[in-house]
């Protein structure tokens, strides 16, 4: 079993983010931990828990002793895995050395921390709110601390940033030698600043260059013996991240916390964004907090393929052929085989896999599955 707990309290909100989030709120942030305690307390989450996820929103702002609260209650609940990966986000300047030491004292044995871009022109368009020297000084001091496993994020097609000035910024990241990276194309989300700012003439990278940034990434990390293990993540060998590999795999996961989102079984179940509402609805149980969807066979089948695909263990051929059968449809076997003469995908040991070159149009490969 996996976990994933949303942390939604930020000190600024960044253009471009659409997650549940609030700037601001910080008073707040205690009693949210005891909601999201009692939470966990009252639900039917069963282990040992393989791996923890701290998500959000900003992790980081949380005061050690409050992580090592909901550490203890989900520890008391559910146990823990002798080798259990604990992931927490964190933005560079919300730590230091104290802090991240406490951290790793309670647990947390994977950080990964947003950089996203190495000029500080373009951080402050993002609104972001640290410079490249605070994530170089975060990184050291996680060093420090004795973390061996930090993943740092990267952005590519961002507005005002030169394909020089991308490849700098990956150039700036590797001289760090994170264990793993992970690379997001900028998305433009609807009711969001920058979905704003685009309406009112903000000109984004064309999309040839966008591609050429993903493209040169690609050949660039490899080159540096980082393993594309799937479409937006790189890693050393034996360092890919093991909560979201459980989930693309098709494990079963909880979700805790605001807007967090969960699947058990065969029932997804989510939580509304109402943030007053989370923290006063909590201690009457988990169950007056969610929301759940039962999910079909058919549609938990196309999901796992939908993941798989974006993973380089990529998809059984016989999982493909019998989704496809089970929606009526026969006709996918064609146009594969023409994605794989044209080098999108191979077919090998019986799998189905996304090459690089198809991780640039895999949205369209899975649309000849949806019949």
């Amino acid at each position: 079993m996996n976990a994933y707990l949303h942390i939604p309290f930020c000190t600024s909100i960044c253009s471009y983010c659409d997650f549940t989030s609030f700037a601001g709120q910080e008073t707040k942030m205690s009693r949210y931990v005891d909601a999201l305690c009692a939470e966990i307390q009252s639900s039917n989450l069963e282990g040992p828990l393989q791996t923890v996820y701290f998500g959000g929103g900003t992790p980081s702002l949380l005061l050690p002793e409050k992580l090592e609260l909901i550490l203890k209650t989900l520890h008391k609940k559910a146990g823990f895995a002798a080798d259990i990966e604990i992931s927490m986000e964190a933005n560079p300047e919300t730590v230091d050395l104290t802090r991240l030491q406490s951290y790793r004292d309670f647990g947390v044995n994977r950080l990964s921390f947003g950089a996203q871009a190495f000029q500080t022109e373009i951080l402050k368009k993002l609104g972001r709110g640290h410079d490249w020297a605070r994530v170089e000084k975060a990184f050291a001091d996680a060093r420090q601390a004795g973390f061996t496993n930090i993943n740092l994020d990267l952005m590519f097609g961002l507005a005002g940033q030169s394909f020089d000035q991308f490849q700098e910024s990956v150039r700036k990241v590797c001289e760090l030698r994170p264990e793993h990276i992970s690379m997001y194309a900028l998305q433009v989300e609807e009711g969001t600043p920058l979905a704003r700012q685009v309406d009112e003439g903000l000109e984004l990278p064309s999309e040839d260059q966008v591609a050429d940034e993903y493209a040169w990434a690609q050949t660039y990390l490899l080159a540096l013996g980082y393993e594309q293990y799937e479409v937006s993540n790189f890693s050393n060998p034996g360092k890919a991240c093991r909560h979201n590999w459980n989930i693309w795999r098709g494990e079963d996961y909880w979700g805790f916390g605001l807007s967090a989102v969960g699947t058990v079984g065969n029932v997804r179940h989510g939580h509304g964004e109402d943030l007053m509402a989370y923290i006063e609805k909590a201690p009457q149980g988990y169950e007056s907090l969610l929301e759940k969807e039962v999910l079909t066979e058919p549609i938990r089948a196309w999901e796992r393929i939908m993941l798989q695909f974006r993973t380089q263990e990529g998809v059984l051929e016989r999982d493909v052929e019998a989704y496809v059968r089970s929606q009526g449809g026969s006709s996918y076997k064609e146009r594969f085989n023409r994605f794989e003469k044209e080098g999108f995908i191979s077919l090998i040991d019986g799998r189905y896999r996304a090459t690089s070159k198809g991780y640039f149009v895999l949205n369209g490969i899975l649309e000849t599955l949806m019949v």
